[in-house]
């Protein structure tokens, strides 16, 4: 049958194919310490469950409009106004089956043949396929730790050429967890501008800053505004992963071709969804806060034990769900990542997700979205078997 198939498919992510290795232990009766995952694992906030309830009972289960629930675009549009300033309306929201889809059908819409897409590494692992399936060219520009993993103005403008078509701003970012300041992010915005770039700003962690630190959307600048286009989602932000909800908010020409790409595929989301994330967005104060707070007490529930474990002290990320590695400063002798990721899953029974994936070989990206027992025992487990190696 393979011979009916014409393109050529990338692999599974990274992040996928070690799920898949580590529930393969699981069903052999093997405990183990999952650090893969890139989700808050909270329970769905009541007014969520109460909601979703009275839709199923009332029988709100037919088809939805294409481009989402008027009141749901509604509701997402006055959130990203009153949590970060932007100035969208109902118009410029498009309800998507999560951002990742979001991303997915903007690569389809606007990106051609050898068409490049400026891509920060450490980049999320589906970035430069979702480009390649369209056959775009990722363009991955190396970011400093010393520099706190974030992209610069200069390295921008060295990357850009006349095919550069889009930049993919992560903010806050997965893996390494940096946050662009106000300053930051205008002065990318500015290079863009001269560059002719379309930024696709994927900022579906934006509750997810800590120590009082302050969220900036690209969406925010109204000077930018058509030439940003935001991902949004309830997964991270909600604690709603397996929803599958998330929002592009963008210009009109972007949104009414997105929505015909939606007509021709997924016919819209899920409504017992969408009325799960009107419930969310209603209550957006209470459970963005509830979440994050959840998420600085497991991030620095994870810090404390690693240095307790090893002895190593971590700069806290100021965002996102995850710690960005050095796995020499771990004990690690080598710099093979996936061999140190190989071994952790089968000698230490943690799950962990190789920095190669991500585009920078030498490091390991460890969510702290669980449990916070299971955090510290995880890490007592990997310390463990380093230590036997060392």
């Amino acid at each position: 049958m393979t011979h009916f198939i014409k393109k050529m498919l990338p692999a599974d992510s990274a992040t996928v194919a070690v799920n898949s290795l580590a529930q393969q232990k699981i069903n052999e009766g093997i405990k183990i310490y999952n650090f893969s995952t890139g989700e808050p694992r909270l329970p769905p906030h009541p007014s969520i469950v109460t909601a979703t309830t009275e839709a199923l009972e009332q029988g709100k289960t037919l088809y939805p409009p294409v481009a989402g629930i008027p009141e749901l675009r509604h509701l997402a549009s006055s959130w990203m106004h009153k949590m970060y300033g932007c100035s969208f309306t109902k118009e410029n929201c498009l309800v998507v089956n999560g951002g990742k889809f979001g991303i997915y059908l903007l690569m389809q819409l606007l990106v051609q043949q050898n068409d490049e897409v400026i891509i920060p590494a450490p980049y999320w692992v589906s970035y430069p396929a979702m480009a390649q399936l369209f056959g775009g060219t990722p363009v991955m520009v190396d970011t400093k730790e010393a520099e706190g993993w974030k992209l610069t103005p200069h390295a921008l403008k060295k990357a850009c050429t006349p095919q550069s078509k889009l930049l993919i701003l992560n903010n806050a970012t997965n893996p390494t967890g940096a946050l662009y300041s106000a300053d930051e992010l205008a002065e990318l915005l500015h290079v863009a501008q001269e560059h002719n770039l379309l930024i696709i700003a994927d900022e579906v962690y934006s509750a997810l800053t800590y120590d009082k630190q302050a969220y900036v959307s690209c969406g925010s600048f109204p000077q930018f505004q058509e030439r940003v286009v935001v991902i949004q989602s309830c997964s991270k932000n909600f604690a709603m992963t397996g929803w599958r909800i998330g929002f592009v908010f963008a210009p009109q020409s972007i949104i009414q071709p997105l929505t015909t790409l939606v007509s021709q595929s997924t016919s819209g989301v899920t409504t017992l969804s969408q009325w799960a994330a009107m419930a969310a967005l209603n209550e957006a104060n209470h459970i963005n806060i509830w979440v994050q707070q959840c998420m600085q007490k497991r991030r620095n529930a994870i810090i404390n034990a690693l240095y307790t474990a090893f002895g190593i002290s971590i700069r806290p990320p100021a965002s996102s769900l995850y710690l960005f590695l050095s796995i020499k400063n771990l004990g690690f002798a080598e710099e093979n990542s996936e061999e140190f990721c190989k071994q952790a899953l089968e000698k230490a029974h943690v799950a962990l997700v190789p920095g190669i994936a991500f585009g920078k070989e030498g490091y390991v990206r460890m969510s702290f979205g669980g449990n916070e027992e299971d955090l510290k025992t995880g890490v007592e487990a990997l310390a463990q078997w380093l230590h036997h190696n060392a």
